[in-house]
């Protein structure tokens, strides 16, 4: 479900061959029980807004510059 996050912020995702990824870790130290689909919904929000993040800070390098904001 993480993997929507990417769809709401990269156009077009999802391609055959662009890599798209999302790895998740877990503790596994919750007392409660999994609710799988708050989980999901939490974890695509985060994954969307980590890209969006990391674009909106990213610096070009010399030999690839970003356009001016």
């Amino acid at each position: 479900m993480a993997h929507d996050g990417l769809a709401r912020a990269i156009v077009p995702s999802h391609l055959p061959f662009d890599g798209d990824t999302v790895f998740a870790v877990a503790t596994g130290t919750f007392p409660g029980p999994a609710r799988v689909d708050v989980i999901g919904a939490l974890a695509a929000d985060a994954t969307s807004e980590a890209i969006l993040r990391a674009v909106r800070v990213s610096r070009g390098l010399p030999a690839c510059p970003l356009p001016p904001r």
